[in-house]
């Protein structure tokens, strides 16, 4: 089940950054990292996790490895996390902070949104729209 969720998640990452220009190749059970993906000016290597809860856990390994192949790759880094039910959230790997043995990375940590880690901003107009629908 934890394997068909994630794969499930992977999949709807892979679409949704495919509609703002990406190439993407989705490397399951590489061990390196799930997502790596490119438009010509920005390149991303994305660890892909899914969880019910509103926290996550993980190892040490786990981030060294995004972070080690990312600088190899000459890609920005990114653990991307689908809260089931919210908004997909992304981390920086150098911006989590580490409890004990392995990192916490929770939905009210903030985290960013997609177009927010990949730069793409609203115009003002634009959120004024948005605001007034």
């Amino acid at each position: 089940m934890k394997y068909r969720r994630g794969a499930s998640a992977e999949r709807e990452l892979i679409h949704r950054l495919e509609e703002r220009g990406f190439a993407v190749i989705r490397s399951a059970g590489s061990k390196k990292v799930d997502i790596v993906a490119g438009n010509g000016k920005l390149y991303l290597c994305i660890e892909v996790k899914s969880t019910h809860s509103d926290r996550l856990y993980l190892s040490e390994e786990d981030i060294e490895k995004l972070s080690a192949f990312s600088k190899k790759f000459g890609g920005r880094a990114f653990l991307a996390v689908k809260f089931v039910n919210r908004e997909w959230r992304f981390f920086e790997p150098d911006r989590l902070v580490k409890a004990g043995k392995t990192y916490r990375v929770s939905y009210s940590d903030g985290g960013m949104t997609l177009d927010e880690a990949l730069g793409i901003q609203k115009t003002l107009l634009g959120v004024l729209k948005s605001e007034g629908s």
